[in-house]
């Protein structure tokens, strides 16, 4: 079983700023693996008001568009589309590390800012294992995220809690609460869960009868046995 916490409207905040350009931010949150189309966001926008337009994302440029070709860059690029007629901007199969700022700008004798999102790629669920031992009083944890993994060990039903936090700030964290084992998935706006139940890890022989073979499942307490 997992449990889920994340922000899945799309929505607008309008920053109030003292530009004489287009300048409020579209903030858009999606889920890993998913498309997203970020369109030009200034009223009345027109292709011939421009030489060049730039898609810019944490601000390099990503697409240089001089009305007749377009260039691509960045490590996405094989996965970006780009329309010539309204300058959209399409971005496939998603991933956390496509979380940032992406402006438009249209540059003609000056630069102007015509588009602003800021993106949230949301984590997805984690997956936690539970390995046996030939110490019935022992067992291993393994807890994967993405390319995010913690692996910990339980002795007599204590475990060692563990975290990790990549650079672009994903945290796995591996933590014990009431005989729960949870393994958490999260960034700065989603978090996904997976636990299982732990109970009797040094089991005596009449749970050993009842239960001989049964693994860890989430939500449900068993006695954790060797063979």
């Amino acid at each position: 079983m997992s449990f889920r916490n994340t922000i899945t409207a799309e929505y607008v905040d309008y920053l109030f700023c003292p530009c004489l350009f287009y300048c409020f931010i579209k903030l858009l949150v999606q889920e890993a693996g998913t498309s997203v189309q970020m369109q030009i966001l200034e009223p009345n926008f027109s292709t011939s008001s421009f030489d060049e337009l730039y898609w810019k994302f944490n601000k390099n440029k990503i697409i240089i568009f001089d009305q007749e070709d377009v260039e691509k860059y960045g490590d996405f690029k094989d996965r970006m589309e780009f329309n010539k007629e309204t300058c959209m901007l399409t971005l496939n199969n998603l991933k956390k590390t496509d979380s940032g700022l992406y402006e438009a700008i249209a540059s003609a004798d000056t630069d102007r800012s015509v588009a602003k999102y800021t993106l949230s790629v949301m984590v997805e669920a984690p997956v936690l294992t539970v390995y046996n031992s030939t110490d019935p009083c022992n067992i291993t944890l393994t807890c994967r995220g993405h390319d995010l993994s913690i692996t910990s060990t339980c002795y007599n039903e204590t475990c060692e809690e563990k975290e990790v936090t990549s650079p672009g700030g994903v945290t796995l964290s591996l933590s014990v609460w009431d005989s729960i084992i949870i393994c958490n998935h999260s960034n700065l706006v989603s978090w996904k869960q997976e636990y299982k139940t732990l109970t009797h890890l040094c089991a005596d022989k009449e749970c050993a009868s009842e239960t001989r073979g049964e693994s860890l499942t989430g939500g449900i307490g068993t006695c954790f046995l060797s063979y």
